[in-house]
């Protein structure tokens, strides 16, 4: 569990602040602070569910607006570590490059060879 923990706060700090609403600067140390030290990967999910809603819609794919709702419904229904991993790989799988940090590209492969490790 502390794997995953560790892979979405990954993910967070590698998201640029222009990406993201401007609220989020206010919520992110509580937020980063609840990620790190949850247990429940029910909450972990809504926790991730928050860090998408902060996102600017220029930071995601077009095509995230159509998968968006039934996303957060997946996200609030998870209750094991192959779905909220999954949703995680989904929801980086459609952030677009731009918003994320240069040195992501550089990491990004060992992250997702990571996530996939929850679904073996």
């Amino acid at each position: 569990m502390v794997e995953l923990n560790q892979l979405v706060l990954e993910l967070e700090s590698n998201l640029k602040w222009e990406g993201l609403i401007e609220e989020w600067t206010e919520r992110r140390e509580s937020w980063v602070s609840d990620a790190a030290a949850s247990v429940n990967l029910t909450y972990l999910a809504e926790l991730l569910v928050e860090l998408e809603s902060n996102l600017q819609w220029e930071s995601v794919d077009i095509q995230w607006q159509d998968r968006r709702e039934s996303w957060v419904e997946e996200c609030l229904a998870a209750s094991i570590v192959q779905e909220v991993s999954s949703l995680l790989l989904e929801l980086e799988t459609n952030i677009n490059s731009e918003a994320m940090a240069d040195e992501w590209q550089e990491n990004r492969e060992t992250w997702v060879q990571q996530m996939h490790s929850f679904n073996e």
